[in-house]
C-alpha cells in the first residue's frame, strides 16, 4: 500500500512536545530507530508556531511538559488534537520504553502501532470524507483576530458537504480557528456556516494548489445545510 502522495512528506514528521521532561534523551533515543523525522519543540512560547504547520503527521506530548504548560497552551492543544493523531507519553524506566495514550480516547497503544499504523496513513488530505465540487463561490469570512474583529473576502476553490477551500492568503488565522462564513451564492447574509480551520497553505507550499484554507463545516442551521449541498452538489 502507498502511504504517501505528492502532498506527502516523504517521511513521517512528529512534533514531540517535551521541553520539561528529564527523559528527553531517552524519548529520542527511542524514536531514533523508526523511520520518522522528529521535531522537537523546545520552549513553552514556540508551541503556536510549531503547531501551526501543516506538515505534521503525529504530535506526542510528554505529559510532565504538559501539566506544566499554562492553559493557554493546553487549549492550543486540545484544538491540535481534533485535527492530528495525538499521544500522551511517559517514560518507563523499568522497561526503557515510552508508554503512549491516545488523547481523548484515552487508549493505551505502542509506539510503532501510533507511528505506522496512525501517523504514516495521516496527512491532511484524509480529513477529507466526502467527495468534493469545483464550484467558486463568493465568501465572507468572519473571525476575530487578536480580540479584533476580521473579514476576509474570498472565493473558494472547491466545496463538500463537510467543509470546503477557501482561496487567500493563509497568515492570519490559526488551524484551530473558530470562523463564520457568508456565502453570496446563498442570497442571505443571515445564513452563516460555523466551521474550523482544519488547513492552512502558504503561497507556494505545494506546486499548482492555490494559498488559503480548509475549513471544516461544524454546525449550521438544516434550512441552510439544504440549500448549501443544493450548491454542492450541482457538478457531481
Amino acid at each position: 500500500m502507498e502511504l504517501f502522495n505528492i502532498y506527502a512528506p516523504k517521511k513521517i514528521r512528529i512534533a514531540l512536545l517535551a521541553f520539561k521532561s528529564e527523559n528527553l534523551k531517552e524519548y529520542k533515543a527511542i524514536l531514533d530507530k523508526f523511520d520518522a523525522k522528529v521535531i522537537e519543540i523546545e520552549r513553552e512560547e514556540d508551541c503556536k508556531i510549531f503547531f501551526e504547520s501543516i506538515k505534521w503527521n503525529g504530535i506526542l506530548i510528554d505529559i510532565p511538559t504538559y501539566i506544566k504548560c499554562s492553559q493557554k497552551t493546553k487549549d492550543l492543544i486540545s484544538d491540535f488534537n481534533k485535527i492530528y493523531p495525538t499521544a500522551r507519553i511517559r517514560y518507563d524506566s523499568s522497561k526503557s520504553c515510552m508508554d503512549l495514550t491516545i488523547l481523548e480516547e484515552g487508549k493505551k497503544i505502542e509506539l510503532n502501532e501510533f507511528l505506522e499504523d496512525r501517523c504514516a496513513h495521516f496527512n491532511a488530505r484524509h480529513l477529507r470524507k466526502y467527495k468534493r465540487a469545483m464550484i467558486n463561490m463568493n465568501c465572507k469570512v468572519l473571525a476575530e483576530l487578536n480580540g479584533n474583529p476580521l473579514e476576509i473576502f474570498c472565493t473558494t476553490a472547491n466545496i463538500s458537504e463537510n467543509g470546503l477551500f477557501i482561496m487567500n492568503r493563509s497568515d492570519y488565522l490559526a488551524i484551530g480557528k473558530s470562523v463564520k462564513i457568508e456565502i453570496k451564492e446563498l442570497g442571505n447574509p443571515d445564513k452563516v456556516i460555523y466551521g474550523t480551520i482544519v488547513r492552512s497553505l502558504n503561497w507556494g507550499d505545494y506546486p499548482f494548489h492555490a494559498p488559503g484554507y480548509g475549513i471544516r463545516i461544524d454546525n449550521i442551521d438544516s434550512e441552510i445545510v439544504q440549500e448549501y449541498l443544493k450548491l454542492a452538489r450541482k457538478e457531481w
